[in-house]
């Protein structure tokens, strides 16, 4: 990748692991850099692709919902859908059901995020999904199926519909037992470099990083 991103990493802010270990991410270090860029100021929602159990989707809409914003969220909920297989041989959807402990993903996120009404849930594979070309994003967050066919795909869902100075955060970045992630990003970097115009990794629960780009 050609643009090197600036590293964040608020280390008062990251959660532990057995603070919400229903929330995968740790949400509370990407409010923190959202709010740090101001984004609230820009036109237009959030959207979210991959949810999981809902728990940082709930953190996204309280901070939407402080500024009339709708937080829309595609995910088919269905964890035996995604098959990648880590560098230790161990499928996605193995990793979500070992997460779940014997409990549906979809009801898990319906209690997640209940009462709040400014989240659009769309139960749909991210690839069957796209959108009119009125529709605008500040902040698109991709953590879903880890292959890098749906990391491209996923990209331009958002992309297209990201206002100049919105961001864009991809999960698993670097990590290395998703390797396809960090092809698939590096690829679409190296091919949109000029339509970016800042990167940072910011670093949460289980060390694992975000590359979050800024929109020209």
């Amino acid at each position: 990748m050609s643009l090197e991103p600036v590293f964040f990493r608020p280390s008062d802010r990251v959660p532990p692991l057995d603070d919400d270990p229903d929330d995968f991410m740790g949400y509370e270090v990407l409010v923190d850099f959202l709010e740090q860029r101001a984004l609230q100021q820009l036109d237009g929602d959030f959207i979210e692709i991959g949810a999981f159990m809902g728990r940082g989707t709930a953190k996204l809409a309280a901070l939407a919902r402080r500024y009339d914003k709708m937080v829309y969220v595609i995910d088919p909920f269905e964890p035996g859908l995604d098959q990648t297989l880590s560098k230790s041989g161990i499928k996605a959807s193995e990793v979500y059901e070992a997460f779940l402990r014997g409990r549906s993903m979809l009801e898990t996120y319906q209690e997640s995020t209940r009462g709040f009404d400014n989240i659009l849930t769309i139960r749909e594979d991210s690839r069957k999904v796209r959108f009119g070309g009125e529709q605008r994003f500040c902040f698109g967050f991709i953590d879903g199926c880890h292959d890098q066919v749906h990391v491209e795909n996923d990209y331009y869902v958002i992309w297209p519909h990201l206002v100049p100075g919105g961001i864009l955060g991809l999960h698993d970045y670097r990590f290395d037992e998703w390797p396809e992630v960090t092809t698939a990003v590096d690829k679409i970097v190296d091919r949109h470099s000029d339509e970016i115009c800042e990167a940072y990794e910011i670093e949460a629960k289980y060390s694992i990083r975000s590359l979050l780009l800024v929109k020209k």
